[in-house]
């Protein structure tokens, strides 16, 4: 976790390693969103996309593919290096160490924005999101995206409930991540058009043991537990592997979910 005085941002630098087998939308279901975003003419069918919080480049990657410079911007030198990596050489993709509360780029100079289970993670989420309708041109679309259901396994909810049950029901530093109100209020309120645009319908499988849900959570492979007190993480953690240690299969049993993408699109002032 980096501070400064101001704010605390969730730094996954000790996960970067482990990330993209842990965070995984299909890259043809992004291809998809961002094709319906273009032809709705809410991205430019060319142009300068940034990618705030980009971790390892997972959702904008696939936009680099299409032929759009992409410049990417993460608090975590570790996240950052895997995204160069994945990068082809002929795509125009470039990434950066920066706070995504102070960008190091002037005013009006990306075509658009994408971000990604980032404002949960920044305490002062409002300030992430005045720089990105800063650094966008009059009339560009910040596209927030995430997937729903995809962390929803039963070993998680579990130790949500354990924890919740100890009287820690706010788990994340910065925005609901399980709210749209409000960011939705947020860009409103500094004249951001919402874009009402539905993408439930990009839908994919997957499964996960219980055995490797509950060893992702061992290894603090999620924020959303890493302010827990110490103390009470061991002690959840521990009756967790004990209700998992009690199903029928146990650590066998099969979690199977449908994950879909959940978006949300605002249009900057002045377009």
């Amino acid at each position: 976790m980096t501070q400064n005085k101001s704010s605390r941002t969730s730094d996954f630098s000790r996960i970067a390693h482990r990330y993209d087998a842990t965070r995984n939308i299909p890259p043809h279901s992004l291809q998809s969103a961002f094709g319906r975003l273009i032809a709705r003419g809410l991205f430019p069918e060319r142009g300068v996309i940034f990618d705030i919080g980009c971790g390892t480049g997972q959702i904008s990657l696939p936009l680099a593919e299409r032929g759009y410079q992409i410049r990417g911007f993460d608090v975590s030198n570790e996240m950052i290096e895997h995204a160069r990596s994945k990068a082809a050489p002929e795509w125009g993709a470039s990434f950066a160490v920066a706070d995504a509360c102070h960008l190091p780029e002037a005013d009006g100079c990306a075509d658009g924005v994408v971000v990604s289970k980032l404002l949960q993670h920044i305490e002062d989420w409002q300030q992430a999101c005045r720089e990105m309708i800063r650094v966008a041109r009059p009339g560009a679309s910040i596209v927030h995206v995430n997937e729903r259901a995809a962390f929803g396994d039963a070993v998680r909810r579990h130790f949500r409930h354990l924890a919740s049950g100890l009287g820690f029901n706010r788990r994340y530093i910065g925005l609901d991540p399980h709210s749209r109100s409000e960011l939705d209020a947020f860009m409103r309120a500094h004249s951001c058009e919402p874009v009402d645009i539905d993408m439930r319908d990009i839908q994919w499988d997957t499964e996960i043991s219980y055995g490797e849900a509950l060893e992702r959570i061992r290894d603090g492979l999620f924020a959303e537990f890493w302010y827990l007190p110490t103390d009470i993480r061991k002690r959840i953690v521990a009756d967790t592997a004990a209700w998992v240690a009690a199903q029928p299969d146990g650590a066998a049993t099969v979690d199977r979910l449908s994950p879909h993408l959940s978006v949300q699109v605002f249009r900057t002032p002045g377009g």
